[in-house]
């Protein structure tokens, strides 16, 4: 995700616009909620006409923070409804070239109130949500916060790490709280492999595994926590969401499944198992058995794991691995915000 400073996920930008609406005094708010092309913030800045003429962020500066002041100062005055409109290159004649959505709300102090303090509280419990907000209506623009578990299943905004509009329903969604966190279930030579290459790709890495021997803290330097757990209850020790990625590599068949069979109640974004095809076979025939969804079984799952680069070594597997996730990770992306292919 994108820099959160002067964002809605920013917890002193939002505390100071709850002050503001506390002491009853409204504010417009302006929004980059897309954008083409070079510009010099993305969607998510923010920046805000207080009542007494402060201003607080930004959206980039030049043309189209002047034009976008402008407007703010009529809308917060009345003499303007709320704004959506994209700010193109001929419009702004900004240098980098670039387009941006940029959306204008008066934020009365009642709803603000509502919103803003539940946002404060949702930032500060340290989980995932999303927040969204409906543009189809210019005089009754909605934000919406969500839990994951609250989304319906297969829903984009569970899984996605980069803010989604759709210019069809006029519906912004941004991805809020911790960034994604990459298990490792399994340790051993493949999981000390693998956390490393992860890390040094972007990803926040986990390594848990149920050895005290293999759970330690040193040998994996590179990693954000390692946790001695039991691989039957993984709720314990760790909460696995729907934007989060999973590794399962642990020392047993039986205990793969047992974890693939608990991270499949979440979906998380990515679920990659080592393991033979006929590994991979019977996995698939026990999981059904239990009870899991077998279009999940089937389709949710990279088992074998990896890209097909005939890896040998961890080391090779581990690079095989990270490649599979990084492909993921990108395909997560809006098509718009995803690399050139070559």
């Amino acid at each position: 995700m994108t820099d959160s400073h002067e964002t809605l996920r920013d917890i002193i930008f939002v505390g100071r616009l709850l002050k503001e609406a506390e002491e009853g005094r409204a504010f417009a708010l302006a929004s980059i909620l897309a954008t083409r092309g070079s510009m010099p913030r993305g969607a998510s800045a923010r920046m805000a006409l207080l009542a007494d003429g402060t201003w607080l962020g930004t959206i980039g500066g030049g043309r189209i923070e002047q034009q976008m002041q402008e407007r703010c100062q009529r809308v917060l005055a009345g003499e303007e409804p709320n704004q959506l409109e994209w700010m193109t290159h001929a419009k702004t004649g900004m240098a980098c070239g670039g387009d941006a959505l940029v959306g204008v709300k008066l934020w009365e102090p009642a709803f603000a109130k509502g919103v803003l303090g539940d946002l404060l509280e949702r930032l500060r419990s340290g989980k995932p949500f999303v927040i969204t907000e409906s543009w189809a209506n210019l005089s009754d623009i909605t934000v919406e916060l969500s839990n994951l578990d609250e989304l319906p299943q297969g829903d984009p905004r569970a899984t996605t790490e980069t803010t989604l509009w759709d210019e069809e329903t006029k519906v912004y969604a941004e991805p809020a709280g911790p960034d994604p966190i990459a298990y490792i279930f399994g340790g051993g030579h493949v999981g000390r492999a693998l956390t490393p290459v992860l890390a040094s790709v972007g990803f926040r890495v986990v390594v848990f595994d149920d050895r005290e021997g293999v759970a330690v803290s040193g040998d994996f330097p590179t990693a954000e926590r390692v946790v001695l757990g039991d691989f039957t209850k993984l709720g314990e020790k760790v909460q696995v969401t729907p934007r989060d990625y999973v590794v399962v590599t642990t020392h047993g068949h039986a205990w793969d499944i047992d974890v693939l069979e608990q991270v499949s109640r979440v979906r998380p974004a990515y679920v990659g198992c080592i393991g033979s095809r006929g590994k991979a076979a019977f996995a698939r025939k026990t999981l059904k058995e239990r009870g899991v969804d077998p279009t999940w079984v089937d389709e949710g799952i990279h088992l074998p794991i990896g890209d097909p680069i005939l890896a040998v070594t961890p080391p090779e597997i581990a690079i095989s691995i990270a490649a599979e996730m990084i492909r993921c990770r990108a395909e997560l992306r809006p098509v718009s915000e995803r690399p050139h292919q070559h």
